[in-house]
């Protein structure tokens, strides 16, 4: 072959394998390398991977037109600057309510829909798939209120309003519907994530 175009491969290719194509190999994945896409405060892991694959496409087309042409100039990768991404696992996704609200609203975000954050509410598991922070104080993982506005966490830092949650063998929920059927499950007071709870 004249190229080899990999997409959002999660290995590293071998030499060998790299050195087979004419013109070498190009990648698109998602990092900032030639085109880039604003995050928004309401972007999750999904939205932004679908609107990668629609910009992804036309920048490796112009990338092999450019190859074509002769025209297309390498970059030399800066390592002290990159970061090696390895594959997300279900325990990152484990809510530590010890750290600071800003931090756990982009994880649930980032993990949203795969392989979303979970914690737990009186042993049972809980997913969390839509937070925002808030203002609040209590003991990390407290549950400071309840309302049909969304459930209120403290963490190590303010608090978490969790907005869309999903119990066991149930369907994600926003936490309106949750609380007019089960409030009694979110008392004001519960911890969640206790390690007596761990799942």
């Amino acid at each position: 072959p004249d190229l080899m175009v990999v997409v959002a491969y999660g290995l590293i290719l071998p030499q060998v394998v790299l050195d087979i194509p004419r013109l070498g190999c190009i990648n698109s994945h998602a990092s900032l390398l030639k085109v880039s896409t604003p995050i928004s405060a309401e972007d999750t892991g999904g939205s932004l991977h679908d609107r990668l694959a629609l910009i992804g496409p036309p920048a490796v087309v112009q990338a092999i037109a450019g190859l074509a042409a002769g025209t297309l100039e390498g970059e030399v990768q800066d390592d002290s600057l990159a970061t090696y991404a390895h594959k997300l696992n279900k325990d990152e996704a484990r809510i530590d309510w010890s750290r600071p609200a800003i931090e756990l609203e982009r994880l649930v975000r980032a993990f949203n829909p795969w392989p979303i954050c979970h914690s737990t509410l009186n042993g049972e598991a809980l997913k969390v798939l839509a937070a925002s922070r808030t203002e609040g104080k209590g003991t990390p993982g407290e549950i400071l209120s309840a309302s049909k506005d969304g459930l209120v966490v403290a963490c190590g830092e303010q608090a978490l309003c969790l907005t869309r949650l999903q119990l066991p063998g149930g369907k994600a929920l926003s936490f309106s519907d949750l609380f007019n059927s089960r409030r009694e499950k979110f008392a004001v007071g519960t911890v969640l994530g206790q390690a007596a709870d761990a799942s």
